[in-house]
């Protein structure tokens, strides 16, 4: 269903623009089941497979008007029946369906957006600050072993990392960056 969402957009516009020079309905719908518009175009074919099997063209396009999980779709197919059936003009019903869905996407795109502030501030502190932090401490480390080595000082008395810390905590930091990245594709919105 995201495919289909994704590229419903397009596909509206591109029937629109065929519906305005005069191109019919079935021919417009032809349009996005031959191109590639993704899960959209199976879609498409399916009611020109279910159609040319002998079922009626208005009912192979509401069989796949129920079938879908996009309200989007189920919207512009519904209109595309109205058009067949009671011959109206479908045009403005569909540019209507089409600025829906691009004004659902920069809401979902500036939500995105808005959340990536909060993302990158966590990015700044996983991936720079916490190794500033981790070679600060080996570099201190180091220099506490080697005053307990020359004999001790002020310092003798200090406990020091283990070796495996400093290697540890590398780790550490990149899978959470990776985790970080995973959630943050997660959360596209993919439009």
């Amino acid at each position: 269903m995201a495919t289909v969402d994704q590229e419903l957009l397009f596909a509206i516009r591109g029937i629109e623009v065929l519906l305005e020079s005069g191109v019919g309905v079935a021919e417009a719908m032809k349009h996005v089941a031959d191109e590639d518009y993704g899960d959209l175009s199976g879609i498409f074919k399916q009611i020109f497979r279910d159609t040319e099997g002998g079922k009626n063209f208005s009912d192979a396009i509401r069989t796949q008007m129920r079938n879908t999980d996009s309200s989007g779709l189920r919207k512009v197919l519904s209109s595309l029946i109205m058009s067949i059936e009671e011959d109206t003009n479908v045009i403005d019903r569909l540019r209507s369906i089409a600025e829906k869905e691009a004004k659902e996407r920069r809401v979902n795109l500036d939500n995105f957006i808005e959340g990536l502030s909060s993302t990158s501030e966590q990015f700044i502190i996983v991936s720079i600050l916490i190794p500033i932090i981790v070679v600060i401490g080996a570099v201190v480390n180091g220099l506490v072993e080697s005053a307990k080595a020359s004999g001790g000082g002020f310092l003798g008395n200090t406990p020091t990392m283990p070796d495996v810390c400093v290697p540890a905590l590398f780790i550490t930091a990149t899978i959470i960056i990776a985790g970080m990245i995973v959630q943050t594709k997660a959360k596209e919105p993919g439009v």
